[in-house]
């Protein structure tokens, strides 16, 4: 079966922040771009937040403003081969963190959002000694990372269940912890 994959996102120039997922899925191969859906809706709501605090680091609440890429470029859905995330060996394999090199050489500021885009970036840091960089981690933004992990807001107030504004809530939590790791 013919390897299907979505590559990056080239964002503009002059902006030095790049973002890291995990790999393309349906709603990706569907549109041709990366971080599409949802989850791209939920980057641009988080990066409006970050925009106010950091406009230096942040210019731009538009993620297709930014370098967008994955920790695999390949795709992956459940209904195409019963996968959501990358396997560790497609990570980790020398072509494909040659492939990220590629894609974040000269980058200043680097998110990685999930476990998978984490690895990859770890690895490709480290195989390449990469120095001068600053890296921060933050929980995928799906609906189902944000529901499931983040249960309380920025005042540690609980988020009841079928709160309006609990997605707003959630990603005022996920940029605080951006933000947390920039200081």
């Amino acid at each position: 079966m013919e390897t299907l994959t979505v590559k990056r996102n080239e964002g503009k120039k002059e902006i030095k922040t790049a973002f890291v997922f995990s790999c393309p899925g349906q709603e990706e191969l569907k549109s041709g771009k990366l971080v599409n859906g949802q989850t791209g809706k939920n980057l641009d709501g988080m990066l409006s937040i970050l925009k106010q605090q950091y406009p230096d680091i942040f210019p731009s609440a538009d993620r297709y403003d930014y370098r967008i890429t994955n920790s695999s470029e390949n795709v992956h859905y459940k209904a195409l081969d019963n996968r959501s995330e990358p396997k560790t060996k497609e990570i980790t394999a020398p072509e494909n963190l040659k492939r990220l090199y590629d894609d974040l050489c000269g980058y200043e500021y680097i998110i990685t959002f999930g476990r998978c885009a984490a690895l990859a970036v770890e690895e490709m840091l480290g195989n390449n000694n990469i120095s001068g960089v600053k890296t921060m981690y933050s929980r995928h933004l799906s609906f189902l990372s944000l529901n499931s992990s983040i249960k309380t807001d920025i005042n540690g107030e609980p988020i009841p269940r079928g709160d309006k504004n609990g997605t707003y809530k959630r990603l005022e939590v996920a940029a605080k912890n951006i933000s947390d790791q920039l200081v």
